[in-house]
This record gives C-alpha cells, structure tokens and sequence, in this order.
C-alpha cells in the first residue's frame, strides 16, 4: 500500500495538479473572456507550458535512473543550453516572436481583426499559440502561420479603423451630363442603410475607349458588411442611371453579312 502511495505522489499527483490548474486557467480565462486580448492569450499559453514542464521534471525526478542524469546535465547546463538552442531554433524564435507580437503596445492585429500577412488568404484572427497565429478565412480555411514568420511579414489590418471603404465603379457613356450622373451614383450610394460616414465624392476615375469610369468609396462601419453593401449599392446606381436616361456604355459586335 506504501508502494502505490509513494507511486502515486512522485509520478501521479504532479500530473492531476497540473491538470486541474489547467482547467482552472481555461475556465477563468475562456476565449470569450480573451477576445480582443492577445497579450493575455499568449501568457496563458506559456503559463500551461509553464505548468505541465514543472510537472513532468517533479515526475521524473523520482525516477532513480534520471538522478545523476540530472545531476550531469547541470554540471554541463552551458553545453546543454547550447544544444537545445540550435536544436529548437525554429521553437524558439516562434515563441520570442510571439511574445514580442503579443506584449507590443502598437500590436499590429488582435484577436477577431481581419489581417492579411504577406501573400496568405486574409482572414480573422482566430487565436495566437506559442507555436502559431491562427487564421480563419472566408471559406472556413484555417491557416496557421509560424510566429516568426508573422513577426517579419508585412500586415495589413482591415479592421483597427472606425470603419472600412471600397471603390466600386461604374462607366458612362461620352456626351453624358457629368454633374449629374455624379450627383445620381453619390445619392444612390447616401441611401444604402449600411452607408456610414460623409456623403460619397465621386471622382472621374479615367477616359477610356467606351465611356467615362466614374468611382466612389462605399463606407461601412463594419468590414463584414461591407462587400454585401458595394453590391447592392452598384445594382442601385445601374438602377437610377437607367431611370435617369444615364447611358452605360458596353461593347457591341457587329456582323456583317457577305455578298451571296
């Protein structure tokens, strides 16, 4: 009965109370409770790292084979550090990456913003890990990014604004009465209920072989409604320039028939 005791407390109980300060630290610090947080995110996953590596070396410690093994390995801990540093360089610049993405004051994205990091898909900032940054994207892909590779990419966040805008373009045809197509696209654009801001300017975009290319920003507060609003608000404008006499120019093939 000693025996299992002993079993028990030397290789068993540093594992269980790991494990209900794990569920302690999950439940206390749920992603709901961390949403929006990444630095609190990134010191929980080192504080369960923390935890479990405390509770797996209490654990071998009372194996009489790993004794002097220990002993050996801080009587050498300079050689050792070396060779666990080249050994998990790619670990290791992946945490430090993290830390120094997650403790940043100016952090370049949190969690739920919409990022795009270099030439991966954009997507939402699902979570940060000591290894990775998780990506969701519009198809329900989820990509994950080394740290390091994060931390020396270039970013571009959709979401750290008040709000979010996109161009959406429409031609006219030569001869058109710019002021008021101008005044039609802007007042068409006014009335989406996702409209947020100013009023939209229109500006003449170019001249081309077809027609003139009129452009205005659709503002949204939020980015997710913004690509259902530059929709919609284009059928508006197509709608109005047609109940305005507005022309839309589009290219015609003509054929000609030969002499029989």
């Amino acid at each position: 009965m000693k025996e299992v005791l002993d079993i028990f407390l030397k290789y068993v109980l540093p594992f269980l109370v790991a494990y209900f300060i794990n569920l302690i630290v999950n439940k206390f610090l749920s992603k709901q409770v961390l949403r929006g947080k990444i630095h609190l995110i990134f010191l929980k996953g080192l504080i369960l790292a923390f935890v479990w590596a405390i509770a797996a070396l209490t654990a071998l410690s009372g194996i009489p084979a790993f004794s002097k093994t220990w002993e050996t390995a801080i009587a050498s801990s300079g050689i050792a550090a070396v060779v666990l540093g080249l050994a998990a360089q790619s670990t290791l610049a992946n945490v430090f990456s993290g830390i120094a993405l997650s403790a940043s004051h100016s952090r370049p994205f949190d969690i739920g913003d919409r990022i795009r990091i270099d030439s991966y898909d954009p997507g939402f900032v699902e979570d940060i890990t000591l290894r990775h940054t998780v990506i969701k994207t519009y198809q329900n892909e989820i990509i994950y990014i080394p740290n390091s590779i994060v931390g020396s990419s270039i970013i571009v966040n959709y979401t750290q604004e008040n709000s979010f805008s996109y161009p959406i373009r429409v031609s006219v045809a030569y001869g058109t009465d710019m002021e008021k197509a101008m005044e039609v696209m802007a007042t068409a654009i006014e009335s989406h209920p996702k409209h947020y801001g100013p009023r939209p300017k229109v500006l003449c975009k170019s001249c081309d072989d077809s027609g003139v290319t009129l452009q205005a920003l659709v503002e949204t507060k939020d980015f997710k409604d913004n690509p259902l609003a530059c929709s919609e608000s284009l059928v508006e404008v197509m709608k109005r320039f047609k109940e305005a006499g507005i022309e839309i120019p589009y290219n015609k093939l003509v054929l000609l028939k030969g002499d029989e």
